[in-house]
């Protein structure tokens, strides 16, 4: 590292990197890279933060009377992402609309997430924690994943009427409305933004599905109730023809043919007694 320079130094893995200043001077410089953000903090209070540059420690210290303060500078991230896992600790309850049952129901999976507000991010959710792992991240906005992901399953299965047994079939659907209502909560309470999200699996409770399928079940061996069928007259006799009949089971007419005129070969009607455009009788 140049003299008289903070940097970050690192493989940009990780959400923030912090870094203590041992030892202020006059023509201490600060720089920030590109792909960070840089929050400059003092006794544990943010002083400034600063975008990628070169700063003079000095514009925001004061040495003479700030000398012995604790000044650390906190690089974050831009670019970096992190994968976490996410899963319902117990079932949750969920309402089939079309069989009109309950049912309890399991999911986990995983979401990236990336810095969105430093700031936020550095009061809300890092603070003094000089290494907030993965794991950590994982516990600390567990919670507030798994309300989400419960509260949009429920209301989108209730709202599409979906069949207990075609939940999994729509995880797509639902995992694209759990990552827009997850990355304004997440946004909005620590700074993170939310990139992805994805459901993996989906558990439905044994006895409650064993119970869902016979509902299911006695449903589809229920006779349905039968339907008008329009049924076709012939048109010589008036007598009720049944359904794709050719022919008249009463007096033999055809049903749905032309009657040709052997004199004139002119198509009349099947009922036709005289031909329509040479007069014989037929």
């Amino acid at each position: 590292m140049e003299q008289n320079v903070i940097t970050f130094s690192g493989d940009n893995k990780q959400l923030f990197n912090r870094i203590k200043i041992e030892e202020l001077s006059p023509r201490l410089n600060l720089l920030v890279p590109e792909t960070h953000n840089a929050i400059l903090i003092k006794d544990g209070q943010m002083l400034q933060t600063l975008s990628s540059g070169k700063y003079l420690i000095s514009k925001f210290v004061d040495l003479k009377t700030e000398a012995d303060s604790n000044l650390e500078v906190l690089f974050m991230s831009k670019t970096a992402k992190l994968n976490l896992l996410w899963g319902t600790a117990q079932k949750f309850l969920m309402y089939d609309a079309n069989l009109q049952e309950n049912f309890k129901i399991g999911m986990s999976g995983d979401y990236d997430v990336q810095i969105g507000d430093p700031r936020k991010c550095y009061l809300y959710l890092i603070g003094a924690d000089n290494n907030l792992t993965t794991s950590a991240l994982q516990d600390r906005l567990q919670t507030t994943v798994v309300a989400v992901v419960e509260n949009v399953a429920v209301e989108y299965v209730n709202e599409h009427k979906i069949l207990f047994n075609q939940v999994t079939v729509k995880k797509r659907e639902i995992s694209a409305k759990i990552l827009e209502k997850l990355n304004q909560k997440l946004m909005g309470e620590y700074g993170i933004a939310v990139y992805s999200f994805n459901i993996a699996n989906i558990i439905i409770d044994e006895a409650d599905y064993e119970k869902m399928l016979k509902s299911l079940k006695k449903i589809e061996d229920e006779p349905q109730p039968q339907t008008d069928v329009q049924t076709e007259t012939c048109p010589n006799c008036g007598e009720k023809l049944l359904p794709g009949a050719k022919f008249c089971n009463n007096c033999g007419t055809k049903i749905g043919g032309a009657k040709v005129c052997p004199d004139c070969n002119f198509e009349n009607l099947a009922n036709a007694k005289f031909c329509s455009n040479c007069g014989r009788k037929f």
